[in-house]
């Protein structure tokens, strides 16, 4: 009879299973967790909004192709787009936490500032508003200033003593440049079918300059924080595509003439076409956001370690401060990068990757009647609502069919909007701004004010402000009836 040898069974122990157990759970968690930042957080974003489906919308309404989120509350222009790789989206946050920073003076903020983050100015990612009156100080943007001449880079000149924007703020034992207040003055209107309106402007009240007195021929503009989600894409538009767009001499006789602003490039040197800012003034979102944290923060980087003077070749400083600002000089305390390298590049990102809010209720009769006499009067020629993005450093906002209704060009809006001249952008130019998002205005930043300096306190009035090549489109619009009025007005509400 064969030998039948006995054999242990191997038996794992208690603390093996517990650790297999407790690995497997974590990498199941981990898991589980990519699939909700790329499945499912895409959709409800930083909030509790829930779209089953995207086929369950028109393919119109992508207003960022597939960048667009279907986040429509009050964080609405705070989302990533969806489904960004793990790299991207650890980025996103990251330049996110920069962008609600606020910084002190140990941080580096001054001498002289008008804000101290870059939230304040662009609340949840939205628009500005502008103060009510002259108990109010401005809390999101600035007083730009300016001088007749051309700077060394074909830049204003700013007026001697300031730079190109009034510091209204400091740190201690600075003084701001100056306490600086609006007024407003209300003009009334009526259409011809008897509907009244009212139009209003801005008085500057500007006090207790503290570096001189500004020269009489002082050119003054209020700015306002714009929006700045869609960022990305406008950057990805080809260049080819804008000069396609451009018609500086107006051949083909519709009276628009939009062309590009020509500015320096502060990396690479030599002019560039613009596409950013109020004025198209900047060349990418990097050198915005850099030329923003020295002007606006007195937050120095890579692209502003040191402050050159317009007036003055000899005056290199640190901080943003003017040859004749002496007590700002000696505040000089800082680190040598106030905002570093990789904080700068986390916050560009950021910005290239704020997704865009889907359109919404565009199956309405009111908004497809709006949309068609939008195109009809004229709107279209300078918005234009569609356009397929080029290449890019992100090769996710590459080849995006995107609908942000702007031709980024320059167009000469009017005397009444005259409003200092920058690089090529004379004072009545300023670039188309985009429209999509506009909807969401009041939802996420509680009120409907628009134009560079917020004088519209809606978008009829914004429509009432355009003169110079748009006064034909506006003519059109302030001749048509009352309900084809309403049915634009709810077309734009729409985007």
């Amino acid at each position: 009879m064969a030998n039948i040898r006995n054999r242990k069974v191997s038996r794992l122990s208690t603390p093996t299973v517990i650790i297999a157990f407790v690995s497997l759970a974590v990498a199941i968690s981990l898991l589980s967790y990519q699939a909700y930042r790329l499945l499912w957080r895409p959709f409800t974003g930083y909030g509790e909004v829930w779209i089953n489906d995207r086929q369950n919308h028109q393919k119109d309404s992508f207003s960022a192709g597939d960048l667009t989120h279907f986040h429509s509350d009050n964080k609405a222009f705070e989302q990533s787009a969806p489904y960004l790789s793990s790299g991207l989206e650890a980025a996103f946050e990251r330049g996110d936490k920069i962008f609600g920073q606020a910084f002190s003076a140990t941080d580096g903020l001054g001498p002289l500032f008008n804000n101290s983050s870059c939230d304040a100015c662009h609340p949840s990612d939205g628009r500005a508003q502008p103060p009510a009156g002259p108990d109010e100080p401005i809390e999101g943007g600035f007083l730009r200033v300016s001088i007749p001449g051309i700077g060394l880079y074909g830049e204003p000149l700013s007026p001697p003593g300031y730079g190109l924007q009034i510091s209204d703020r400091a740190i201690k034992e600075v003084k701001p440049e100056a306490h600086v207040r609006i007024k407003w003055h209300d003009t009334p209107g009526v259409f011809p079918d008897g509907e009244s309106y009212s139009l209003r402007q801005p008085e500057f009240l500007i006090t207790d300059l503290a570096y001189g007195a500004l020269p009489p021929d002082t050119q003054i503009t209020l700015r306002l924080a714009p929006p700045v989600f869609g960022l990305g894409l406008l950057e990805a538009i080809p260049e080819r595509t804008l000069l396609y767009w451009a018609d500086p001499d107006d051949r083909d006789g519709d009276g628009i003439s939009g062309r590009p602003n020509y500015v320096w490039d502060l990396e690479r040197g030599g002019k560039a076409i613009g596409r950013f800012s109020w004025k198209s003034n900047a060349f990418d979102i990097r050198q915005q956001a850099a030329t923003a944290a020295f002007n606006d923060m007195g937050i120095n980087n890579e692209l502003f370690l040191y402050r050159y003077d317009d007036q003055s070749r000899v005056h290199k400083t640190r901080q943003n401060c003017e040859p004749e600002q002496l007590s700002c000089l000696r505040a000089f305390d800082s680190k040598e990068f106030e905002l570093q390298p990789d904080q700068l590049k986390d916050l560009t990102t950021y910005l290239q990757l704020l997704g865009v809010v889907y359109r919404r209720n565009m199956e309405t009769p009111q908004v497809q009647q709006g949309m068609a006499l939008f195109n009809k009067i004229g709107c279209e020629k300078c918005h234009k609502s569609r356009v397929i993005t080029g290449e890019h450093e992100i090769a996710r906002l590459e080849n995006q069919l995107i609908r942000p209704y702007t031709d980024l060009l320059l167009h000469d809006m009017g005397e009444g909007l005259s409003g200092g001249a920058d690089f090529d952008a004379t004072a009545q130019e300023w670039r188309t701004a985009p429209l999509w998002g506009i909807g969401m205005t009041r939802t996420v930043n509680g009120h409907t004010h628009f134009l560079h300096d917020g004088r519209a306190r809606n978008i009829q009035e914004a429509i009432l402000w355009h003169g110079g090549e748009a006064e034909q489109a506006r003519q059109k619009y302030i001749h048509l009836k009352r309900e084809s009025r309403q049915a634009i007005l709810k077309f734009i509400g729409s985007l």
